[in-house]
């Protein structure tokens, strides 16, 4: 790396922009909190009208539609947002464009609804892949007008419309799955949640939309969207391969079990990465012109991310054990296991949001899709040796066991996948900054610290958190120390190894002093 690209890193103009970006997602950030108390209470709640096989059976048709929705109409917003100086003349030809594909996509899910469950031999499986073959009309609704509202950081809005359309439509959920609705409960309330975003942006900024279709963008548009949404694709497949490979050999229980796994573990990410991901995408699209200002900018935020990130990823695989056992029933013990997987790879995880945040603002679609369709050829090739493999199970149940983690004895092709799924994050996530950073030729050392050097930190205080819960179940009944290690141990802990991977480096220190600052300039 030369001198000049290695200080445009280190060095960038943008000095403290992490702090400002985190600001201007306090908005969409409280909401996301909020709602994601409410919605771990909600799956709490769901976990006891469902069985595993019920909430497998929702997964599994959520999958199934993720696989098949090659050109999805929301990844039109990620266009627009790259071209943001251009939106007035592009919104009218994308949103038909979005249209178009969200019907196409409907149809084709729709149609192999019947034929899937007769593959498949699993009742009532067609109803629920027709219900998931609506999410992509739901995203047409919603697409044009809020990337407006995105391109217009306008996240005061946002953070008020969504959080109370999703708070509605958790509620919604626990109240089906308490009426019996079953494994609908899980899949219909969230692509409705979308068209009622939709509507409500599509009437807030009414009249302020162009809707005039400029036939001279359709061919550079509808290439564009086409690259983005084939990259898009590939991680949506991601996203849900597991589920997919598991359906191929597992039990509906043991999907069950990974599903709950999974949806409990990235819960913290959500809050704090996809957030900053979200608030991060059009900001850059805004400064597209300076690279070294972008990446600078991007690196700083990613840091400060990291010294939050890690250190909760790091610790929610410490409290699984108590967790588990003060908030679930005996049927969940399977999922220990996976939880504890999947919670450390969020610790790699977590920049996956803002990377792809910076590739898309950068317009670089092309490197986008490359990426993601070789992390999907490797972790396709992993995972099927992980599920098909005959001992693969009985490994991992034996390495859960040797370390102290309860397993099921008929949970063992989740827990393999799980712990695939780690490894292969793992791997993916440091070549995600790499490309991301490849304009300001970022260095191999920069990129790898912001992963490893919080673990320094955060790897001790999960260890003497273990420690400590261990020497709580020695002096006290079990479910009194579970339940002190988790309302006060536990968090005693996060926030020392937050507070001491912040202070390691001084621009964290500096940038996380500035969002405190504007933090609580917003509550007075």
């Amino acid at each position: 790396m030369s001198g000049s690209a290695q200080r445009g890193v280190r060095e960038s103009p943008a000095q403290g922009f992490a702090a400002q970006a985190a600001s201007g997602s306090a908005w969409t950030t409280a909401q996301t909190v909020a709602n994601k108390f409410v919605t771990v209470f909600a799956m709490l709640a769901i976990a006891r009208f469902l069985s595993p096989a019920e909430l497998g059976l929702a997964n599994l048709a959520v999958s199934i539609g993720a696989f098949c929705f090659i050109f999805a109409p929301f990844v039109m917003g990620d266009v627009l947002i790259a071209e943001s100086k251009r939106f007035d003349a592009l919104s009218g030809v994308a949103g038909r464009l979005s249209w178009a594909a969200g019907w196409t996509m409907f149809a084709i899910v729709a149609a192999i609804a019947v034929p899937i469950e007769r593959w498949k031999g699993e009742a009532g499986l067609a109803f629920l892949v027709g219900v998931t073959a609506l999410r992509p009309l739901a995203d047409a609704v919603l697409v044009v007008a809020f990337a407006r509202a995105r391109i217009d950081l306008d996240y005061r809005r946002i953070a008020r419309t969504d959080g109370l359309v999703n708070l509605l439509a958790t509620l919604v959920s626990v109240s089906m799955a308490w009426l019996g609705a079953g494994p609908v409960s899980v899949t219909l309330p969230p692509i409705a949640a979308l068209a009622v975003r939709g509507w409500i942006y599509r009437r807030d900024y009414h009249g302020r939309l162009d809707h005039t279709v400029h036939a001279e963008y359709r061919a550079e548009i509808g290439r564009k969207f086409a690259v983005a949404s084939i990259g898009q694709y590939a991680n949506n497949v991601l996203m849900v391969l597991e589920v997919l490979v598991l359906g191929m050999f597992a039990t509906k229980a043991e999907i069950g079990f990974f599903g709950l796994a999974f949806q409990l573990a990235v819960q913290a990410n959500t809050i704090i990465a996809a957030q900053l991901g979200a608030v991060l995408q059009p900001i850059f699209g805004h400064i597209q012109e300076d690279p070294a200002r972008q990446i600078g900018a991007f690196v700083r935020a990613t840091r400060l991310l990291s010294a939050v990130a890690v250190p909760m990823s790091v610790m929610q695989a410490a409290l699984a054990i108590p967790a588990f056992a003060v908030l679930f029933e005996a049927k969940w013990t399977g999922a220990i296991a996976p939880f504890v997987a999947l919670s450390l790879a969020q610790s790699f995880v977590f920049v996956t949001a803002p990377a792809i945040a910076l590739l898309k603002a950068q317009g670089r679609f092309t490197v986008y899709l490359a990426w993601q369709f070789g992390q999907l050829g490797i972790a396709t090739i992993v995972f099927l040796c992980a599920t098909a493999w005959e001992w693969g199970g009985g490994m991992s149940l034996e390495m859960a066991t040797a370390c102290g983690i309860p397993t099921d004895a008929d949970g063992g092709r989740s827990l393999a996948i799980a712990v695939a799924s780690a490894l292969v994050w793992a791997a993916s996530c440091p070549i995600a900054v790499f490309l991301a950073g490849r304009p300001a030729h970022l260095g191999k050392r920069t990129t790898l610290g912001i992963f490893f050097q919080p673990w320094i930190i955060a790897g001790p205080c999960a260890l003497l958190m273990v420690f400590a819960w261990v020497r709580l179940r020695m002096a006290l009944p079990m479910m009194w120390a579970d339940l002190l290690t988790l309302l006060v141990v536990g968090p005693a802990f996060l926030l020392v190894a937050i507070l001491g991977c912040v202070w390691s480096r001084h621009d964290s220190r500096e940038d996380f002093r500035r969002v405190i600052g504007r933090f609580r300039r917003r509550g007075s």
